[in-house]
């Protein structure tokens, strides 16, 4: 399914290799404006999460080549803007980004349908000027191999106790209950988690048996050696369609209630066919909007962006701008019916969940060993140990930095989970 997909993107992005050169610009006029306005300045690529998730994975995947392809190889800085699972992103996208070109957004999938079961957001879906999605996911369920979850099966009959991150529209707690309430599957979710690496942890802890609204692509690029090594297993594969990488795993679509249950399951999972969007505010001038689609399109056909994807264990298959502001039209033809039964089956009953109980490890005076990828190596009474330092607070001589500026050597106060988890906080002295 995935070769088919890339075919049809590579004939959508150039008729033929001689036009793939002027796909890459737009027209000449288009390009010249493009990179006498671009040559000299930044473009910002906002990521709607916080570092190391799946959608910060792609975004600086895509940082790392999208500028060969834009008309004055402007420089692309990334920047993080967490916050409501991708609405705090939406909102500044629609209301205070730039509208000259050189704000892009890698927005959540979920930002659209979420718009739509709502009823009403402070952003319009429809008027973002979308330059296409880097893949078509595949959400999934995957459970430890040591937690009585061994099969769908189990866990129609036993419960089935997820840990969940970020707000309640993130996929890992909207999934969850959507799939409860469709399929009868007997999830609890156990919310509060700073990130799914969080919860692979907390799963070989045994605090929960597992984890729901995790893309297949994320997991790969995550959790590649508990998969290689069975401690986790995937359990449930949420598409439109199977992914031929997950045969034997049970499909969503076969498990619905009634057909009335599909069809609200085939409008939640219709988000996944955009899985990893981006796209510029409305108001940026249509010839710019023309070219930064092109200049995308030529990006996920270049070689070197797909040998870097490979490397990563990051999947590709993307769809344009076109195709995906296309599928947001149609989405907002849902029938008010299915809306309806897809906001029930998204709401979280009190019973099913509750907030986690973390418990951070204070260590003072840690002298720093090492740094590498934001990952902050230090000894914990005696113990070699990691954090990330992604997401967390940092000060260095009293004075708040980044977690990039922490540099072997220094001694910091940490507060963090646990060995490999995340940090609250590093207060660091040079």
């Amino acid at each position: 399914m995935q070769q088919v997909s890339r075919m049809a993107f590579s004939l959508a992005v150039a008729g033929c290799t001689a036009a793939l050169a002027l796909a890459a610009t737009g027209t000449p006029a288009q390009a010249d404006d493009f990179a006498n306005v671009f040559k000299s300045r930044n473009m910002t690529l906002f990521v709607g999460s916080a570092p190391g998730g799946g959608y910060d994975r792609y975004g600086r995947l895509l940082s790392r080549h999208f500028s060969r392809h834009v008309p004055g190889s402007p420089r692309i800085v990334v920047k993080n803007m967490p916050g409501a699972s991708g609405l705090v992103l939406a909102r500044h996208m629609f209301h205070k980004a730039a509208k000259d070109g050189s704000a892009i957004a890698g927005v959540h999938n979920t930002v659209v349908t979420q718009e739509i079961i709502a009823g009403k957001a402070d952003y319009k879906s429809t008027q973002f000027n979308w330059l296409g999605s880097a893949n078509q996911l595949t959400t999934t369920c995957v459970a430890a191999t040591n937690s009585p979850i061994k099969s769908y099966a189990d866990a129609r009959t036993t419960p089935f106790v997820v840990g969940g991150t970020g707000a309640q529209s993130s996929s890992t707690n909207q999934v969850p209950a959507f799939l409860k309430s469709l399929t009868g599957v007997k999830l609890r979710i156990i919310k509060g988690y700073p990130s799914t690496t969080s919860v692979m942890l907390a799963m070989q802890r045994g605090e929960v048996h597992g984890l729901c609204g995790i893309g297949w692509d994320s997991l790969k690029a995550q959790a590649f050696d508990l998969l290689r090594d069975g401690k986790i297993k995937v359990v449930i594969q949420i598409a439109k369609e199977p992914n031929a990488e997950l045969k034997g795993v049970p499909f969503v679509m076969d498990m619905a209630s009634s057909p009335e249950d599909v069809r609200v399951l085939q409008f939640l999972v219709a988000r996944q066919y955009m899985g990893r969007p981006y796209l510029v505010p409305p108001g940026v001038p249509a010839d710019r909007v023309k070219t930064l689609r092109a200049s995308f399109e030529a990006t996920m056909a270049d070689a070197a962006y797909q040998k870097d994807a490979k490397k990563s264990h990051i999947p590709l298959s993307p769809i344009t701008g076109e195709q995906v502001q296309s599928h947001i039209a149609s989405l907002f033809l849902t029938p008010e019916s299915v809306k309806a039964r897809a906001g029930q089956a998204t709401q979280i009953q009190p019973k099913d969940i509750s907030e986690a109980k973390l418990t951070w490890i204070t260590v003072k005076g840690a002298k720093i060993d090492r740094v590498k990828k934001r990952n902050v190596y230090f000894k914990d009474g005696g113990k070699k140990v990691k954090t990330s330092s992604r997401g967390a607070k940092v000060k260095i001589n009293g004075k708040k930095a980044k977690g990039k500026a922490i540099k072997a050597g220094m001694t910091c106060d940490i507060v963090y989970l646990g060995d490999g988890d995340a940090a609250k906080s590093l207060t660091c002295t040079k």
